[in-house]
């Protein structure tokens, strides 16, 4: 007889490995976790190539400190003690015309002394601005662990939330602001979106919480934290399964059954939680009836743009150049690359987020050798989708890509960084397609636009009764942290379900 499980979780990255943790320790009993890769981590994940160790896509965390919001998951996980995070100290924002040096270590408070510092006629806007950050973060705290009286008076205890649920960061500057060049600043955000289609309570959420007391790195990689969190699910009972496809979740009766593999394998389950792509989660996998359920409301979601990333091995003594960490260089008009990368075009002066992580741990290269990551937001259907099915074509574009994003990089920061490469690797949307299943290579999941924040994301439960939804696509965010938390939602969800 098939043994049945507790909880099935389909997808083995940030979410999918927090929500297992977090079940595993809460004693639910037989919890497993299937994941197609050879490897779980998704997006948090390391490669290695040649002595050099490539994160394949994330660049920071926030909520690392004691106390912290990333730190309590991780506690709560049992996760903590495989991990060790290096503080990252500074970043540098450069500009058309400027650039701005950010001190990250004293958090929220240096961050916004930095600015004042760089525009000291903003003093008066800049203060409103920050007040009002403040109060929303206080309010999206409060709204984790709200209070059935607290639902009644909603409109009073979350009068915030309610007022700019649906407004724009642009308008939200707009109104404090006169000038571009701080707008460019208070704009310059992980979410490839302009202001006028970034939402403000997405914002403030990741200023107030994620960002509020500094940023951090782990030591051996961003897919460290992936291994931590594998480590301390099996530690904890859970058990693991990789190359391990799902063919369907099975329901019956408006209720979920358990999940048949690719393999015809049948694994009976009470709950399933997917922790994958929206559409697999309520389209692709579920029975024909759910899916004329869901599919109107999978179709009208917004997907967030992809990347594209180069990786270098490079023997220069950059850690004598004084470069930080992390560096933004911005094309000075994010609506109009907003807009071309809407048509399918690749801006030939893109925005680039430039990562030197041997800065931070040697260990991650060859001795004499630092990494180098270059990564630009990019569009799916750049030149036809990357080439299409003509694999000569796709590589043809991507190493012109490749050629043109370092010598943007050269001219305009590194200077020799093409002459002293050993090693260089790349990816586009489709490779970040087919190593994740994030359709279209979408980086960051759902686009954050007010109407895709808050309630307006898919919620955690669905109307499928045992079957939960976990990751970027669903509340309340992307980026790591907003993963972990979507992950931890699932848990306590389930968990007081168990106890009842």
């Amino acid at each position: 007889m098939q043994m049945k499980y507790d909880v099935i979780i389909i997808g083995g990255g940030i979410a999918g490995l927090t929500a297992g943790a977090l079940l595993a320790r809460q004693g639910l009993g037989r919890v497993l976790l299937l994941e197609q890769g050879a490897s779980t981590g998704g997006y948090v994940t390391s490669f290695k190539r040649e002595g050099f160790t490539f994160d394949a896509t994330g660049a920071f965390l926030g909520g690392c400190e004691q106390g912290g919001e990333f730190h309590q998951i991780l506690v709560r996980a049992g996760a903590l003690p495989y991990l060790r995070f290096l503080r990252i100290e500074m970043a540098r924002n450069i500009y058309p015309d400027f650039i701005l040096e950010l001190r990250l270590r004293g958090g929220f408070e240096e961050y916004i002394r930095g600015v004042q510092e760089l525009f000291p006629e903003e003093q008066g806007g800049l203060r409103d601005y920050f007040a009002l950050i403040r109060k929303v973060g206080i309010e999206i705290s409060r709204f984790e662990e709200i209070t059935w009286w607290q639902m009644v008076f909603f409109p009073f205890y979350f009068r915030h939330l309610i007022r700019y649920e649906r407004a724009s960061l642009g308008e939200i500057l707009d109104r404090y602001f006169h000038g571009d060049k701080i707008k460019q600043v208070l704009a310059t955000l992980p979410a490839y979106l302009p202001p006028s289609r970034l939402s403000f309570l997405f914002t403030a959420t990741l200023i107030s919480k994620v960002l509020a007391q500094g940023v951090w790195y782990p030591q051996g990689g961003m897919g460290a934290i992936a291994q931590a969190l594998e480590a301390a699910f099996r530690e904890a009972g859970g058990e693991v399964r990789v190359k391990t496809e799902v063919e369907r979740i099975v329901v019956e009766g408006g209720r979920v059954k358990g999940v048949i593999t690719k393999a015809g394998d049948f694994l009976p389950a009470d709950r399933v939680v997917a922790a994958i792509n929206i559409r697999q989660a309520l389209v692709d996998l579920l029975p024909e009836e759910q899916r004329k359920r869901f599919s109107g409301v999978v179709d009208g979601l917004e997907y967030s743009l992809s990347s594209f990333l180069v990786y270098l091995g490079v023997r220069m003594d950059l850690d004598k150049r004084d470069l930080p960490y992390f560096t933004y260089l911005s094309t000075g008009d994010a609506q109009k690359e907003y807009e071309q990368l809407m048509r399918g075009e690749q801006p030939d002066d893109p925005t680039v987020i430039i990562t030197i992580p041997t800065l931070l741990d040697p260990s991650l290269a060859p001795p004499g050798h630092h990494i180098v990551r270059l990564m630009a937001p990019a569009s799916y259907g750049f030149c036809t989708g990357w080439g299409g099915d003509d694999r000569s074509r796709y590589l043809r574009i991507k190493e012109k890509a490749v050629e043109r994003l370092i010598r943007l990089v050269e001219e305009r920061y590194i200077p020799g960084l093409s002459s002293h490469c050993t090693l260089i690797e790349a990816a586009t949307p489709l490779t970040l397609e087919r190593y994740t299943a994030n359709e279209r290579g979408a980086s960051y999941g759902l686009a954050p636009t007010p109407r895709q924040i808050g309630r307006g994301r898919p919620a955690n439960r669905t109307p499928v009764k045992g079957l939960y939804l976990a990751g970027h696509y669903t509340r309340p965010a992307h980026g790591i942290v907003g993963a972990a938390i979507s992950g931890r939602f699932v848990a306590d969800i389930i968990g007081r379900e168990h106890r009842r």
